[in-house]
């Protein structure tokens, strides 16, 4: 009997001992962990793998593809922990054991999850396959099971599942917050246009502080990737994407179907005087031109070639087609009107829809 409690005493230590952080005594807690340490750099060599995650770069990858959440916001492909050099994690995932293909009933059922959590991920993160628990299945096993710093063993007081849970609220949370939607509206940079991707990088590093990997299918935008390292357990910080991604010159930026999220909105009042300020999102709704007898016959069809008057529209059908072109930079581009809306001529060189 002595000698069991030796051998379980013994166990117990060993346990405890590989838990903590190598730099850290018997002594001491996993809160000793560093908290200005970035992953990916000098001083995260030999850092534990449950203060930051082992494969330390990880990407935020957001799409836009037709059918998926509503018209104005982009959705999550996944969330993917990469090598420091960019590497892939395992095809199989990391950790055998945690292989799931329940997703959605264990975050439906997990006693931390937030009032509608649930409908958070069907709008957020949807499959264009229809089968979103499969989706999830598959995002959580490759990739989930690889943010080694959500292991259970990770944590003093793990519940089944919060792993899972953690793993799926991040990325939500770090979709909200690098909006990338609003990102591009801010410098007008909407669907139904054909932007320069210069003008796209620059409208990402303007409000996130860095740049993002943007690809494209066929010259169509498809997703974007933005690249964060973490620090202090779960911070991630955007860094410089490793490439600038695949889309090159102007590129289209389709409308979207699906409806259009309530505007957020801000309310601030001085002392002197009770105002009212509200922020909405961009609109991509054309306002109609107050309308001028033009000179000449109004021009319709297809653009091509160069223009003079910047920002000038020409429908290509008008009243019967959504499509028109701008004039953008010297060259004209076309472009489309939102979902169920058609062009309008108002002038030689302005149009609405409507």
């Amino acid at each position: 009997m002595k000698f069991l409690s030796i051998a379980a005493s013994l166990a117990v230590t060993l346990s405890v001992v590989s838990a903590l952080p190598v730099r850290s005594s018997l002594f001491e807690k996993r809160d000793v962990c560093p908290v200005d340490v970035l992953s990916c750099t000098s001083d995260s060599t030999g850092v534990d793998k449950c203060c930051l995650p082992e494969m330390g770069l990880i990407l935020l990858t957001q799409q836009w593809y037709q059918g998926l959440g509503p018209a104005d916001e982009f959705t999550v492909h996944g969330l993917w922990p990469d090598t420091c050099s960019g590497g892939q994690g395992p095809a199989t995932g990391c950790d055998a054991a945690r292989i799931y293909d329940d997703i959605e009933p264990r975050l439906q059922n997990y006693p931390s999850a937030p009032a509608g959590f649930l409908n958070e991920m069907n709008t957020y993160w949807s499959s264009y396959k229809g089968d979103n628990n499969a989706f999830w299945a598959h995002e959580w096993s490759k990739h989930g099971t690889c943010v080694s710093n959500l292991a259970p063993s990770c944590s003093a007081n793990f519940v089944p599942d919060q792993d899972v849970f953690a793993y799926f609220s991040k990325t939500l949370a770090l979709r909200a917050q690098y909006n990338l939607y609003d990102a591009l509206a801010a410098k007008n940079i909407l669907p139904g246009s054909t932007p320069n991707v210069a003008d796209m990088h620059t409208a990402i590093q303007a409000a996130f502080g860095v740049d993002a990997q943007i690809n494209c299918l066929k010259g169509v935008l498809s997703e974007i990737w933005i690249y964060f390292r973490v620090k202090n357990h779960d911070q991630y910080v955007p860094v410089a994407p490793l490439t600038t991604g695949s889309c090159k010159g102007y590129i289209s930026y389709p409308v979207k179907s699906g409806s259009v999220t309530p505007p957020k909105s801000t309310t601030t009042t001085t002392t002197q005087a009770s105002t009212t300020t509200t922020t909405t999102r961009a609109s991509t709704t054309t306002t109609r031109a107050t309308t001028t007898s033009p000179t000449s016959p109004i021009p319709t069809g297809k653009q091509t070639g160069s223009c003079s008057v910047s920002g000038a529209t020409v429908c290509v059908s008008p009243g019967s087609s959504p499509y028109y072109s701008k004039c953008n930079q010297g060259i004209w581009i076309l472009n489309q009107c939102k979902s169920g809306l058609s062009c309008h001529s108002d002038t030689q060189t302005t149009t609405h829809c409507a």
